[in-house]
């Protein structure tokens, strides 16, 4: 990256855009941090809640030993359910999972080059750093952004299938 150091406007301004990039791409993967906990704790409620449903699917008559099913699909709907909770769960998680994400440039070797290039070269060179983090967030961001798409699918599949299940049991009772 080139910069013209005859103009310290354009260099000030240039840092100042990639200071707030960065800043921008980092309150971006907090916020799909925020989402990926947000489906993690709804796939836990509703995992939780599913297994404390009563369950219509499969009745079993101990004085016979007699064991029938009053609704055959809601087993399966049941099942595919949890699949898919199970499914968005892991796909949440692995968003979770410690990326390195960034470059950090460490005060001492600030220091060491503050006093010795001019300030347009120091900018310059907190610029090409930041450039480098803003690159490494975004793909971060990108594969983050693709799991949480995943998981919000697998959790609506889920939610569509319970409410088939309940809905269907509902109906034979």
């Amino acid at each position: 990256m080139e910069v013209i150091l005859n103009d310290n406007s354009n260099i000030t301004l240039i840092y100042e855009y990639a200071q707030q990039a960065l800043k921008d791409v980092i309150s971006s993967r907090t916020a799909l941090n925020t989402q990926l906990a947000a489906v993690i704790g709804i796939d836990a409620t509703l995992i939780r809640f599913s297994s404390g449903l009563p369950d219509r699917s499969l009745i079993i008559d101990l004085t016979n030993v007699n064991i029938h099913l009053n609704c055959y699909s809601c087993l399966w709907l049941k099942i595919l359910s949890y699949i898919s909770l199970i499914i968005s769960l892991a796909f949440a998680l692995w968003g979770f999972r410690p990326q390195k994400g960034g470059v950090i440039i460490l005060p001492e070797e600030l220091m060491e080059k503050a006093l010795q290039i001019p300030e347009e070269l120091y900018r310059e060179s907190i610029i090409a750093k930041w450039n480098e983090s803003i690159e490494e967030l975004g793909i971060i961001i990108n594969r983050t952004g693709k799991l949480l798409n995943r998981a919000v699918v697998f959790l609506s599949v889920s939610v569509i299938l319970s409410a088939i299940d309940i809905i269907l049991a509902s109906l034979l009772e």
